[in-house]
């Protein structure tokens, strides 16, 4: 449900209602989609019994907390607390959810993502088909069963990676369903034609797959040149970026953005350590005049953070976001495969999308995914947790 495009589109195209958060066909649909993540959340307290948790995920939960908790009081000095104190409330089991995630197993997290990514192309092919009025842009781009091609193609992009990782894990008819799948979801980011989906895309893939190749060239060519290899492929890598970047830096789209950046950087600037309130600045018409403030967000989380919460919510926000790059990337890095590969590349293309657009509002699948990685145990402990159970065996045994 926290992909919430198809609840917007049925709200407004179906129902003919407002299409708006506060209306009586979506807000109830999300308060309880967030009940049920704390019931996920409450499964895996149960099941862990008196299992203590890793130090680096309970310093990922003292930051999620600490964020979610800002976003609650900021329901005091917030541009509208009504809207502040039921929006952050779902944001609690949005917390929670990511909680319950961050215990699945690699192979569920694969199955959870590629079930919500196959199920939003594929519907999306279908209203794009069957329904031209309902899932084409006015401009002839692909959005499916979203509001905006920028929603349809980072959830296409997702199911790429998701392909990818089954179609190197798996063999048979799991596999050629998975090319089907990658296929499906490559012909949905072409419709929609998002650049930044497509650079977010290209960058994850390349941070994941110079990362995850370390291991491989190790392994035939001896350790000296994995390393050159690496720092080689690194280079390139970075550079390539570095040159997309400025090919796109005078495109109208990022001008813009850097352009709407620096006005919303006066905002901020006005309530720099506990911001406006959290996601509600871009409802009060009197503080969104300017043209550019009519979009309906700043295109960035973490602006977007420092306009509603402050300091009080970016210092969190930063801490969340970089265990989620920290544990991923060390992940592929110790113990490289499928399953590493498509955590580190999904947790790469979320920031970089994050970077361009601002999911860390709207009740986004991007948030509690972020947070569900930085909350996973790192790599080590992830190591000590799974010999702890062998060694109680071994000592009931004894």
């Amino acid at each position: 449900m926290f992909t919430n495009g198809p609840l917007l589109l049925f709200s407004k195209s179906v129902l003919d209602r407002t299409g708006r958060w506060e209306d009586h066909a979506v807000w109830p649909v999300l308060a309880a989609a967030a009940a049920c993540g704390a019931a996920l959340a409450a499964r895996r307290v149960l099941d862990a019994g008196g299992r203590q948790q890793a130090r680096s995920s309970r310093v990922a939960a003292v930051a999620v907390g600490c964020f979610t908790l800002a976003a609650l009081a900021s329901t005091l000095w917030s541009v509208d607390p009504v809207a502040t104190a039921w929006r952050s409330s779902v944001y609690v089991g949005m917390a929670l959810l990511a909680w319950a995630i961050a215990g699945f197993d690699h192979d569920e997290v694969a199955a959870v993502v590629a079930t919500v990514a196959g199920a939003a192309v594929a519907a999306s092919l279908l209203l794009v088909w069957l329904r031209p009025d309902l899932g084409l842009h006015p401009d002839g781009s692909w959005k499916g069963v979203y509001t905006n091609r920028n929603s349809l193609a980072p959830l296409a992009a997702v199911g790429v990676l998701v392909g990818v990782r089954y179609l190197m894990a798996s063999g048979g008819w799991r596999r050629l369903a998975a090319a089907g799948g990658v296929a499906a979801a490559v012909a949905a980011l072409v419709g929609a034609g998002s650049r930044t989906a497509w650079i977010s895309l290209a960058v994850a893939t390349a941070a994941a797959t110079v990362v995850g190749a370390r291991h491989w060239l190790g392994q035939r060519y001896g350790p000296a040149a994995a390393r050159t290899a690496t720092a080689a492929a690194a280079a390139l890598a970075t550079s390539v970026t570095v040159v997309a970047v400025a090919v796109q830096w005078d495109v109208p789209t990022f001008g813009q953005r850097r352009e709407m950046w620096g006005l919303v950087w006066d905002r901020i600037v006005q309530r720099p350590v506990l911001g406006h309130g959290f996601f509600t600045f871009w409802d009060i018409e009197e503080l969104t005049q300017h043209v550019l403030l009519r979009r309906g967000s700043a295109h960035n989380s973490l602006v977007e953070v420092g306009l509603g919460l402050g300091l009080l919510g970016a210092v969190p926000f930063t801490v969340i976001v970089l265990l989620a790059a920290g544990k991923a990337g060390s992940a592929l890095w110790r113990r490289p495969g499928p399953d590493t590969w498509f955590g580190a590349a999904l947790v790469a293309f979320l920031i970089v999308e994050n970077l361009t657009e601002s999911f860390v509002l709207w009740f986004s699948y991007s948030w509690v995914l972020l947070m569900a990685a930085s909350l996973r145990p790192a790599p080590a402990a992830d190591r000590l947790a799974a010999a702890a159970p062998r060694r109680a065996s071994s000592g009931a045994d004894g």
